[in-house]
């Protein structure tokens, strides 16, 4: 891979990263924070992780971990991202890990289909120790604040089905699904997301939601505040094109969003969040939403002019994840 076209897969904080950071020294580098705040509920302990993983994850959270006020101006340095109108997602969820000394850490995030079925990106799941180890976080907006604690349902992450044809890294079939066994309790602040339907192809432009890293340079900055950030979808000849030039490849399966002049796209941490459309508003007045896309890998630094965000296409998977849900009865 050319370094003109670093590619980072947003493989984020799965095989990559922590084999990384295994070879760091760790004690150089700046202290981890807490995710904290709505999580507080939730307790940890040392006995939560092995030791042996342990300098794993530190290494992990020092990147993973950073405060910011909400960006409403675009400028060089911060991606035009915006703050969320709190609780404006409900079907948003945060996939936190939990870590012996620095409580819950975020790391990707996931969609609510139903009450027991989160839908995200299958590299986030591809280490089997950060997954026995994570939690489901629904209802949250600001996942620094203790004063959200009454809104929030943690789950714990019984069992999730990946997609058999998804070899890793920057390859389609993006795809997973994750299973709690204690139902998600609907209101609200925790609501279900809309499938498409087979094999729709959509246009327009799509809202990305996450908590993912905002900077358009280097140096990593993660809002605790969910961010959103409007996107024009690219059609998928003119994106091929486009990553050509670096050598990737795109699937029919992908989704790509723009815009290609830069200052917006999916930076690291977004990962398996989604990419949504509005519908009518819902039972509480609220918008609700489609999920077309789920975050999966794109161009680093962020936001760079000719970087196409790439997603995996929700709707050429639609009878797929119906399938999962309803054959995975023994779960229930």
């Amino acid at each position: 891979m050319t370094a003109s076209g670093r590619y980072l897969y947003m493989l984020l904080i799965t095989t990559l990263l922590p084999m990384v950071v295994i070879a760091s020294n760790t004690h150089m580098l700046p202290a981890a924070r807490k995710s904290g705040g709505c999580l507080r509920s939730l307790s940890t302990s040392s006995a939560a992780l092995s030791s042996s993983s342990s300098n794993a994850m530190q290494g992990f959270m020092e990147n993973r971990i950073s405060t910011l006020a909400s960006q409403n101006v675009w400028t060089k340095k911060f991606l035009a991202k915006r703050e969320a109108e709190p609780h404006s997602a409900p079907s948003v969820v945060s996939i936190q890990l939990m870590t012996p000394d620095e409580g819950l850490v975020h790391y990707c995030a996931g969609t609510i289909i139903n009450e027991h079925w989160i839908l995200t990106a299958a590299h986030c799941l591809t280490n089997p120790q950060m997954v026995a180890n994570s939690v489901i976080v629904a209802g949250c907006h600001d996942i620094h604040s203790s004063d959200e604690s009454h809104n929030v349902q943690l789950r714990h992450i019984d069992y999730f089905v990946s997609h058999d044809l998804y070899l890793g890294g920057a390859n389609p079939y993006d795809i997973a699904l994750i299973y709690t066994k204690e139902p998600l309790i609907f209101d609200k602040f925790v609501q279900p997301a809309n499938l498409p339907e087979q094999d729709a192809m959509p246009d327009g432009y799509g809202t990305l939601y996450g908590w993912g890293n905002v900077s358009m340079t280097i140096v990593p900055k993660y809002p605790h505040k969910l961010q959103q950030a409007n996107m024009p979808i690219l059609d998928l000849e003119l994106c091929e094109q486009v990553l050509a030039s670096s050598g990737m490849q795109l699937h029919e399966t992908n989704l790509c969003t723009g815009p290609l002049t830069g200052g917006v796209s999916i930076c690291t941490a977004d990962s398996g969040g989604p990419l949504m459309q509005d519908e009518p508003t819902d039972m509480y007045g609220e918008n609700a939403h489609t999920i077309i896309g789920i975050v999966s890998w794109g161009k680093m630094p962020c936001g760079q002019r000719n970087a196409p965000s790439v997603f995996v296409r929700v709707s050429a998977f639609s009878n797929w994840i119906q399938q999962v849900i309803s054959t995975a009865t023994q779960f229930e």
